[in-house]
């Protein structure tokens, strides 16, 4: 009978856990070697919830960088173009100076061609697109937003162009010659009134002497007005009489009017033998000074009008003068994109910024749209618009005049004092400026996020390589132990024994 029993000594135990030392020696290894901790999700038991829902934020966070760097570059091109419209701004601005008018006139001829090349360049500069995207029509990416320069200014495919539209201004501002004012002479009395209710030509303003021998009877209340200057007695020499206009572009102007008993130049009127020869001569001088103003002063305001109504900005549509005939024309109408240049073609949205949005984090948007028809660009493409179509020459006596009225509305037009107004190019470079560096601050926020989130996912997925040496080490230790202790123990039997 054996003596020795076997299953006294736990064998297959002892195989069972060795093999369980080899297979730990196993994992031990490939995490030695790829220092993760598991190959598979279902190696890492619970903790692949939390693996999965790090590895997802973790990819929105990426997702988002990506929406960050796309439009960073977006809005360095914008900074880029925006940069040099207010460069454009400033040039145009200072390029026009009254009586400026060079060597020989030289600036007669040299301003409007200026012009024109730097009413191209901005609408290069506005129809400027990176990787397909349009980046000043607002919503409307996918086209050009605005016409060319020839388009604009000379017409297409039979449309009327700004000349055009601009001549038919000036026909129905300066009417017969006076600015669409009657002038009417009657015995001592000059009177003067607009000649019926509409918005072109001279507006009456104000009427004011420093003659107490003159009775006035002043501009007042609704259109159309008129006025009236008596001749009671006779004026002394000196005297004045100031009439007060408002052009059809907004701006203020005065006729200047001296009595003076030799012949009289220009801005004077003679002072006749009697009251009523006196008021026939102040009447001549007034009717002088008006065409001659309508010439010069209505000219620049008619231009800059007709490229307010063609210029169209922000929720406001193109207009033209209703005609023919325009002389007569007493109403503005919308115009027919049929037969006018509709200069703008982009989206026309109130808020321009918010035309174009991207989501750079779970509750945050950047909002970077841009529009050609914001007031800054309008008002740029206005002034050289109008500067470009002037045509100054030595022959023509007006030049001059229309040289320093066109000069004066350039530099109030683009003035800096209109910086801080919603719209303004400067704005528009400071609120995209803002757009960037908001989505900056959200880039570095997220780039901190996503450190700890790797953090705990490297906590998470990772093991210490000299922890797993270290484990290795004394897990070879244990499985030598092991494989002799169960050598030992298999090897027992009786006949061992007696040996």
């Amino acid at each position: 009978m054996s003596i020795i029993n076997r299953t006294m000594y736990p064998v297959q135990t002892s195989m069972s856990l060795i093999s369980k030392m080899q297979e730990r020696f196993a994992t031990l290894q490939t995490q030695l070697a790829t220092g993760q901790k598991a190959s598979t999700l279902a190696e890492m038991g619970s903790d692949r919830y939390f693996d999965l829902s790090i590895r997802s934020r973790i990819s929105r966070i990426e997702g988002y960088k990506n929406n960050v760097d796309m439009v960073n570059v977006r809005l360095e091109v914008l900074d880029q173009v925006v940069g040099r419209l207010d460069t454009m701004e400033s040039n145009a601005r200072g390029s026009l100076v009254p009586s400026n008018y060079g060597s020989s006139n030289i600036n007669f001829g040299t301003v409007p061609s200026l012009a024109l090349s730097n009413l191209d360049e901005v609408i290069n500069l506005l129809n400027t697109d990176f990787d397909g995207r349009y980046l000043f029509g607002g919503g409307k990416v996918d086209q050009k937003p605005v016409e060319s320069a020839s388009a604009i200014l000379d017409g297409a495919g039979g449309k009327a162009g700004f000349k055009q539209i601009a001549a038919e201004r000036l026909l129905a501002d300066q009417g017969t010659g006076t600015g669409r004012l009657t002038l009417t002479p009657t015995t001592n009395n000059v009177a003067l009134a607009e000649d019926a209710a509409h918005p072109f030509g001279f507006k009456l303003s104000t009427l004011t002497t420093t003659s107490a021998n003159l009775t006035l009877t002043v501009p007042t209340g609704a259109a159309p007005r008129s006025l009236n200057i008596e001749v009671t007695t006779q004026p002394a020499e000196g005297d004045t009489v100031t009439l007060g206009l408002t052009l059809p572009d907004g701006t203020e102007e005065q006729i200047v009017l001296k009595a003076v008993t030799g012949t009289p130049a220009a801005g004077e009127f003679q002072i006749g033998a009697t009251v009523d020869d006196t008021a026939a001569n102040l009447s001549g001088a007034l009717d002088t000074a008006l065409r001659s103003m309508a010439k010069t002063d209505l000219v620049s305001a008619s231009n800059f009008a007709a490229a307010d109504n063609f210029f169209n900005a922000q929720g406001q549509p193109v207009e033209r003068v209703q005609g023919p005939a325009f002389a007569t024309a007493t109403a503005l109408v919308t115009a027919d994109p049929t037969t006018t240049v509709l200069w703008y073609k982009g989206e026309d949205a109130t808020n321009a910024r918010a035309t174009v949005k991207a989501k750079v984090d779970d509750t945050a948007n950047v909002s970077y749209g841009a529009q050609a028809n914001e007031s800054g660009t309008v008002s740029l493409m206005r002034s050289l618009a109008v500067v470009a179509i002037q045509s100054f020459t030595n022959a023509d006596t007006t030049s001059e005049g229309r040289f320093d009225a066109v000069a004066t509305r350039n530099f109030s037009r683009l003035s800096e004092s209109h910086n801080n107004e919603v719209g303004s190019i400067e704005m528009l470079g400071v609120e995209l400026g803002n757009a960037r560096a908001n989505i900056n601050s959200i880039s570095d926020r997220q780039d901190g996020y996503k450190s700890q989130l790797e953090g705990l996912l490297e906590g998470i997925e990772s093991v210490p390589k000299e922890d797993v040496a270290m484990e290795i080490l004394a897990l070879q230790t244990r499985l030598q132990a092991s494989y002799q202790a169960t050598s030992l123990i298999a090897s027992l039997s009786l006949v061992n024994y007696l040996k």
